[in-house]
Parts: C-alpha cells; sequence; structure tokens
C-alpha cells in the first residue's frame, strides 16, 4: 500500500509541474514495425528474385593463387611457379560452384572472376528451373572483378535493377546465393553501409559475403536488384578470407554496367589503368602533389615531374592525393582521361593522358 501511494504521488508531481506524460514516439515505433515484417517479406524477396539467380560450376583448368587478383600495373612481374594441371582421380571441380545473375534474355549471365580463378577448361551454368547448359566465357572486368558469360538460352528472367542514385545508405539489403542447390537462393541480410566504393565502382554492405554468394546478387525489400557481389578489398586486389569473414562486403552496381556490358559481349578485357606516379601522403591538398613519376609511364610521357600537383582528373577536381588514386582507378586501362595540373614554378596546364 506503502508503494502504491508512493507511486500516485509520484504521478501527481509529474503533472502538477507541468511535465506531459511521455508516449511512444512514432519515429521509434515505426523502424521496430519494419523489423518485425522482416519475416514476411524475406521469403517473398528471395521467391521473387530466383528465377534470375543461377549456379555456376567450373571444371578443369590450371590451378594457381586465388589471392592478390592479377598483376598491378608498374609492378615488376614475379615469376609464379604453377601448381600444375587439376589431374586427381575424377572430374576435378576448378573452384567449386559459385553464383551469377541473368542479364540479358537471350543467355547472358554476369559472375565474378573469382569463379574463373584457375581458366577452367568447362563452365557449366545451371538454372532455377532446372536446366542446365554450358557456358562460354566472353569478357571481363579486372577492375571490377566480373565476368560475362554465354549460355544457348532464350526468354530468360532478368531483374529490375535499381540506380545507383536510388540507393541509400542504411536500407536493407539482401546477399542471394545459389552455390547449394536449385530450390531456393541462400540469403544473408544486412544493409547498405556505404556508396562509391573500390575507386567508385562499388558499394558495400555489411550482409555476409562468401564464395557461397560470390556472383549473387545484392537486392532491395522490393526484389530489384542493386549490385553483383565482388570479393573485392579496398585495395581493388581480390579478397581473401580475411576479408569475407569481416563483415564488409563489396558489390558493382548492375544498372551502371550497361555500356560495359555492350563490351564485354564482345569479349573485351577492361585491364586496371596506370597512369605511373606515387602520390606525397604528407600533401593534403587542394590537388594531389607528386612525390616520384615512374620511367617510361604514360605520366613521364606526359611531362609530368615530381612536385608537379594534379589539380583536376577528367573535370572533377582533386581534394589529394588519395582522390587522385580514386579518380583514376575508376577507369580502365587505354582511356584517355584529360589531366590539369600545376607545374613547380605556377604554371598550369593540361594534358590528355592514355592510361
Amino acid at each position: 500500500m506503502k508503494t502504491i501511494q508512493l507511486l500516485r504521488g509520484l504521478s501527481f508531481c509529474v503533472f502538477a509541474t507541468g511535465v506531459p506524460a511521455q508516449t511512444p514516439s512514432p519515429l521509434l515505433s515505426h523502424p521496430l514495425k519494419e523489423v518485425r515484417s522482416l519475416s514476411r517479406v524475406i521469403p517473398r524477396v528471395v521467391a521473387q528474385s530466383s528465377p534470375w539467380v543461377v549456379t555456376v560450376e567450373t571444371f578443369g583448368g590450371v590451378r594457381r593463387s586465388t589471392l592478390g587478383g592479377s598483376q598491378r600495373p608498374g609492378r615488376p612481374k614475379k615469376p609464379k611457379k604453377g601448381l600444375g594441371p587439376l589431374k586427381l582421380a575424377g572430374f576435378l571441380q576448378a573452384q567449386g560452384t559459385s553464383t551469377g545473375i541473368i542479364v540479358g534474355r537471350e543467355g547472358w549471365i554476369l559472375t565474378t572472376r573469382f569463379v574463373l580463378n584457375f581458366h577452367p577448361t568447362t563452365i557449366l551454368v545451371s538454372l532455377a528451373d532446372g536446366r542446365k547448359f554450358t557456358a562460354k566465357k566472353m569478357g571481363e572486368d579486372q577492375g571490377r572483378g566480373i565476368a560475362l558469360l554465354k549460355v544457348a538460352a532464350k526468354d530468360l528472367p532478368v531483374p529490375e535493377m535499381v540506380p545507383s542514385n536510388k540507393m541509400r545508405v542504411g536500407q536493407w539489403v539482401f546477399a542471394l546465393g545459389r552455390s547449394f542447390g536449385p530450390k531456393l537462393p541462400t540469403v544473408h541480410a544486412g544493409i547498405l553501409s556505404g556508396l562509391g566504393r573500390i575507386h567508385g565502382k562499388a558499394i558495400q554492405c555489411d550482409a555476409n559475403t562468401s564464395p557461397a554468394n560470390y556472383g549473387g546478387p545484392l537486392v532491395d525489400l522490393k526484389g530489384r536488384a542493386l549490385a553483383i557481389v565482388v570479393p573485392l578489398s579496398p585495395n581493388g586486389d581480390m579478397a581473401g578470407a580475411d576479408w569475407y569473414d569481416s563483415g564488409i562486403g563489396f558489390g558493382v552496381p548492375l544498372h551502371d554496367l550497361a555500356p560495359i556490358l555492350a563490351e564485354l559481349k564482345k569479349g573485351r578485357i577492361f585491364e586496371r589503368p596506370f597512369l605511373g606516379v606515387r602520390m606525397d601522403p604528407m600533401f593534403l591538398g587542394p590537388g594531389g602533389r607528386i612525390l616520384s613519376v615512374l620511367k617510361d609511364s604514360p605520366a613521364w610521357q606526359a611531362g609530368l615531374s615530381k612536385g608537379d600537383i594534379l589539380l583536376a582528373v577528367n573535370g572533377i577536381k582533386a581534394r589529394n592525393g588519395m582522390h587522385v588514386q580514386d579518380l583514376i582507378g575508376y577507369h580502365s586501362k587505354g582511356d584517355f582521361v584529360p589531366l590539369e595540373f600545376k607545374k613547380k614554378d605556377g604554371v598550369k596546364g593540361r594534358v590528355l593522358v592514355e592510361l
């Protein structure tokens, strides 16, 4: 009784002092409703996305390291000792199974370079309806870590793709994979945690990504495709287990790939760009100050030298040396890129460089 009287006295004091009683904030209740609804939304998203998510299997090829990606431009080539052909008893898989996304009704399948790392002799694509096709590798983009395959199929389902300018940091995303059978894709939930990663070529999420869903899509609450999951690390190299176990995953936005896919269909290989400069990390900008220039590099041929400041790349003002690297990294080998610079004597200039 004393406790009840005390509580009544406290409530009287609160109202007597003019402090209103607290009510649940709508800003707090709305996210809770959204979280509770995920148990109903996720199965629908998986079922809706399932028809255009495929399994990619590779067989045969040559054993070699899966880490580090391709040779970085400008670095001395190190002799690599191959592990020999895949010659063990039975029909050995080159890299196991992974995932792909249908990006064209006429049999175009997008996957990651990871699954093709051993240069397989046979590539097998299994559709959601159980049909299997032998695929032919077409082009690849080494900077984005993707490759395009072609199978002899028609009227295939394709996803609705979300433009990059419609993506929002903090939105729900789901990483799908079809490495464990044709029924339904596996799913891992997370949020979109960053845009413009890996030289502006990728987005970042905290949904679990691994070889089981490399090549699969990141989808939103409406089952629309945002990106293809790729095994990249922040410096642009192919990621190893240290990254896909870190809670940080990357995906290449699909909607923006249309011009690149057109070239991949022709068999083009996009290689990483190389300018041939080392930026001064102590110079904070604006622009990036050149610390050294590699002889015979594109920068050397363009007349750039130590102490010059790169002011803009392709019309975009450079904030600092790291930003210069990102602006260059967004391009591919063979691209012609205009550079604006200021020499040590203060004279400004502009030059067109082939990376």
